[in-house]
């Protein structure tokens, strides 16, 4: 590979970040100078890209390699030079190259022109600054036209700051926005939701916003559509059964594919007002990790009906026992489930028997029952279930390392091969 070839390709991969070509051209360049796993990488991610989390080859890739999905084994290639006020700690790759970077200094990095997007093919801003960023100032800043997404850890942006970075011309291209902590203040997020750049946003995460949830709700509740949002993140925002029966009944959320909920206190009486929302016969993803819904909770979800479109469901960490397993894998409306997260609940023996004879989630391609409490029995009934030969993936792994027996060892070999981890 010469070193003019090299820079050409990279040049034009910086110029044009949506374009695949250059990016596959310089993965043959890569094969051709040796570097024939950073070559592989490349591919992959660009192969990843197109697909959803619950297709067969991402599931694969979380198995045998699950580095193609993160990047972190790429990390020595991330490029020096960065200009001031950015930095790789928050970086994440997408389609094999850099596609975000850190910002400590939103400020510094606004004076370096376009010289970011000279170093990688950067469509993404982690801005976790030192002081509070001036976000007047990146509505003005001409080159984020190149970003697609914009995630805040400070600022406390309130209305007025964000309806003019809303009307920015710059930001025609942003439609992914994540806030955390205390980023956006409750006024802002309701700015947010009645400008014309929510409606085009297909992704919004809320992360841990510190002001109460209702304050959320409300706010959210200044979308009168849901415009382009398929994806919307939740997490840790302290909504319990009082919110969510409003929650779910706002335009933002009816035509969600992607809906994250975890680590918030919804208990039953939560899930059965997302169950009786009628939103959940859009969704294709759903996350509930750290909800408690108990046995109720899932008897709703699952009895609600309109379920047939989702593809991956995660309960992990919701201290469930074997009673909600067996609700579970009795719901016929789960038949076209491909991912189950089940990890860190009480599943015990009895709970991997009956999903092991759970005809619904015979399209199951990926099982994760790390840290479950399942000893041989278990082990046996998956090894043997009728149901569960197409899995890709199964994890039965735990932290105290407890071995399981020989003999189920042994059959969960047979059946899954490198498929399965304990």
């Amino acid at each position: 590979m010469t070193t003019s070839s090299h820079d050409a390709l990279y040049r034009a991969i910086c110029a044009d970040p949506d374009e695949d070509t250059p990016r596959l051209a310089f993965a043959d360049l890569l094969d051709e100078d040796g570097e024939h796993r950073r070559a592989a990488f490349v591919r992959t991610q660009v192969e990843l890209a197109r697909l959803p989390a619950y297709d067969p080859v991402c599931v694969t890739a979380r198995q045998r390699d699950p580095d193609a999905l993160t990047g972190w084994c790429m990390a020595h290639t991330l490029p020096k030079g960065l200009p001031a006020g950015c930095e790789w700690r928050q970086f994440e790759f997408r389609r094999g190259f850099p596609w975000k970077v850190g910002v400590r200094s939103l400020a510094a990095l606004l004076e370096t022109g376009d010289a970011l997007f000279r170093v990688a093919p950067i469509r993404a801003l982690g801005v976790d600054s030192r002081d509070r960023p001036d976000l007047a100032a990146l509505a003005d800043w001409p080159h984020l036209t190149r970003l697609h997404r914009l995630n805040f850890s400070t600022g406390w942006f309130d209305a007025d700051d964000v309806a003019r970075f809303a009307r920015s011309p710059h930001a025609a291209g942003i439609t992914e926005l994540g806030f955390e902590f205390e980023s956006l203040a409750p006024e802002g997020l309701g700015a947010l939701a009645e400008s014309a750049l929510f409606a085009r946003l297909t992704a919004l995460e809320l992360n841990a916003n510190a002001f109460p949830a209702a304050l959320l709700v409300d706010a959210l509740g200044g979308a009168r559509r849901a415009g382009a949002l398929s994806r919307l993140g939740l997490p840790n925002n302290r909504i319990g059964a009082a919110d969510a029966e409003a929650l779910f009944g706002l335009p933002a959320v009816r035509e969600l594919q992607h809906l994250d909920l975890s680590d918030n206190p919804l208990a039953a009486d939560g899930l059965t007002a997302l169950a009786a929302s009628g939103i959940v016969r859009g969704l294709r993803t759903l996350n509930l990790s750290r909800t408690r819904p108990g046995v109720l909770g899932v008897k709703a979800l699952t009895e609600a009906g309109g379920l047939a479109g989702l593809r991956q469901l995660d309960l992990s960490n919701n201290a469930l026992g074997p009673n909600a397993v067996k609700a579970l894998a009795g719901a016929s409306a789960l038949r076209g489930l491909r991912a189950l997260n089940l990890s860190n609940n009480h599943v015990r023996d009895s709970g991997a028997a009956d999903l092991a004879g759970a005809r619904a989630l015979a399209g199951l391609l990926e099982l994760d029952l790390c840290e479950t409490d399942i000893g041989d029995a278990g082990a046996l009934a998956l090894a043997e279930s009728p149901y569960l030969g197409g899995l890709l993936r199964l994890d039965l792994s735990t932290r105290s390392r407890r071995p399981l027996g020989t003999a189920a060892q042994a059959a969960l070999r047979e059946r899954f091969g490198d498929r399965v981890n304990w």
